[in-house]
């Protein structure tokens, strides 16, 4: 067997799982059609289409864990140029401004599952942890839906109610912006034309990294087994979260990188990787160079490497570790893992580094479906 036959294997026995991406924001803001692909892009590209299902099926990927994200009207209201440009290139540009954003998150849901409804016999909507697994044996891709920034719920916990009762097995609490639920760290990179062309007021103007009404919504979400994401969320919101969460409810932190390797408060610090690994969490590698290294590298694929040998050395295996690209998600992802079709590059990597079969495993999947099995419903 070759080393090809070996990687589509392992993909179909994790299965390939990516934990954290957006097919579903182009769906929703440009009205794709997410069984065509249009282009991977080059860089920061707000119009590239890097996890289509075009390309999440030459990926061989199983499962995906989508997250919805609504954009903050303050990325609009704060910068005439980003608000002009919008009002113009994406047709849903007037309805994200107005009416409330927890009807706004469910339509990009709808459009989401609209377009999963175009080839039923290729891909389904999990509704529960055993609805993976039974899609996954049926041959199909497995899509969850998640939620990124909890200011859908405009300060209504009911908000909650209304995403379980539409499977979401996850929720990021924090995002860019003041949403009155926990403190976020600056999410869009230093560097990015975005805080070049704007002055965005990202201050969080609350006496206390994790507000009450935000021990609230955790509360909430454990009653509903939502699993609370503490990405964007800055290392005081998430050690008040820690505390607040029940210690055998497992968190997660989808997208991200390591402090030690950038220290950046984005990024986890090893006492947060014990916490998330001694709970029964997950954390996924995110396909940034960014965050991932302090010099930014064109190429990603080492970067990855280091980020995954460093959560191993901290927490003792390769469990609690997952993949969590954040493609589409309006970042730049490197350029050698540029789109889902190229996932492949990181389990030949995995592989060269030496990693079993049964460790490569558990980081391309296997490690995610036990979060789920134990946090979701």
């Amino acid at each position: 067997m070759s080393q090809w036959d070996d990687i589509l294997q392992l993909h179909q026995e994790a299965p390939l799982t990516d934990v954290h991406l957006h097919p579903s924001l182009k769906a929703y803001l440009f009205r794709r059609n997410l069984w065509r692909h249009y282009s991977s892009g080059k860089a920061f590209n707000p119009f590239s289409s890097r996890s289509d299902f075009k390309m999440l099926e030459k990926g061989r990927v199983g499962v995906i864990w989508n997250a919805h994200y609504l954009p903050e009207r303050e990325l609009f209201k704060q910068c005439f140029i980003v608000g002009l440009a919008a009002s113009s290139a994406v047709p849903v540009y007037r309805k994200i401004m107005t009416g409330d954003r927890i009807d706004r998150v469910q339509e990009m849901m709808d459009a989401l599952e609209r377009e999963i409804l175009r080839e039923p016999g290729k891909v389904e909507l999990a509704q529960s942890a055993a609805d993976v697994r039974r899609i996954r044996q049926s041959g199909k891709m497995a899509v969850v839906h998640a939620i990124e920034g909890a200011h859908v719920l405009e300060g209504d916990l009911n908000n909650i109610d209304r995403l379980a009762n539409r499977h979401v097995a996850m929720m990021i609490l924090s995002h860019f912006f003041d949403n009155g639920v926990a403190a976020h760290t600056l999410g869009i990179p230093r560097n990015n034309i975005l805080n070049k062309l704007c002055g965005y007021d990202y201050a969080w103007h609350h006496d206390v990294p994790l507000t009450d009404f935000g021990k609230d919504v955790l509360r909430r979400m454990t009653s509903r087994k939502m699993i609370a994401d503490i990405t964007h969320c800055t290392p005081d919101a998430r050690r008040a979260i820690y505390g607040e969460v029940p210690s055998e409810r497992p968190l997660i932190a989808t997208h991200v990188g390591v402090q030690q390797l950038n220290p950046d408060p984005y990024n986890l610090a090893d006492d947060e990787i014990r916490e998330i690994a001694q709970r029964g969490g997950l954390i996924g590698v995110i396909f940034f160079t960014y965050w991932l290294d302090p010099k930014e590298p064109h190429e990603g694929l080492e970067s990855i490497w280091r980020t995954i040998e460093h959560l191993h050395s901290v927490i003792g295996s390769f469990d609690h570790i997952a993949l969590g690209s954040d493609f589409d998600g309006f970042t730049d992802p490197p350029d050698d893992v540029k789109d889902s079709s190229k996932l492949w590059r990181v389990t030949k990597m995995l592989l060269d580094k030496g990693l079993s079969d049964d460790d490569v495993k558990k980081i391309l999947g296997r490690n995610a479906q036990t979060v789920l099995e134990n946090g979701w419903v």
